[in-house]
């Protein structure tokens, strides 16, 4: 929750820092900096990411953000302009936070391809092969994607 707790509030760009130089130190090959409950902003995201930058490779980063108001591709977009290049994503936007009341699922994997495409940047994944199984899981769960493309496309 390093944009905000839903028993915290607001964190401190500061202590996400502190701790993540801390793990760095103890040898973690990759930390995942993660809005898991969907409240950040891009203006958030820069000023999280500069300041752990600073005591972190920022190669050795990796986000996971939440799509709870819709922001999440922003989010990502703001990351990977500071140079991170690692992020969590869930097939048809699967997953939730059991934590924190109305708090969304993951970023569905098939509109960050399709962003990542759109941006000029290689990944390598069959986006039509995603967004087949993103149908597929979500007619087993009776229910649509949360994907945007996924729903534009079927």
């Amino acid at each position: 929750c390093v944009m905000g707790c839903p028993y915290e509030g607001d964190i401190a760009p500061e202590k996400v820092a502190d701790i993540a130089k801390h793990l760095y130190e103890m040898g973690a090959y990759e930390i995942s900096l993660g809005d898991t409950i969907g409240i950040g902003t891009p203006e958030q995201v820069v000023k999280l990411l500069t300041m752990v930058g600073g005591v972190v490779p920022t190669e050795k980063l990796a986000m996971h953000f939440h799509d709870t108001h819709g922001r999440a591709l922003d989010n990502i977009r703001a990351g990977i302009e500071l140079g991170v290049n690692v992020v969590d994503a869930s097939v048809a936007g699967l997953g939730g936070c059991p934590y924190a009341d109305g708090a969304s699922g993951n970023v569905a994997t098939e509109d960050v391809i399709h962003m990542l495409n759109g941006l000029g940047i290689a990944t390598n994944v069959n986006i039509d092969a995603i967004i087949e199984t993103a149908w597929f899981i979500s007619d087993h769960l009776g229910r649509e994607p949360i994907s945007k493309i996924a729903n534009m496309i079927r």
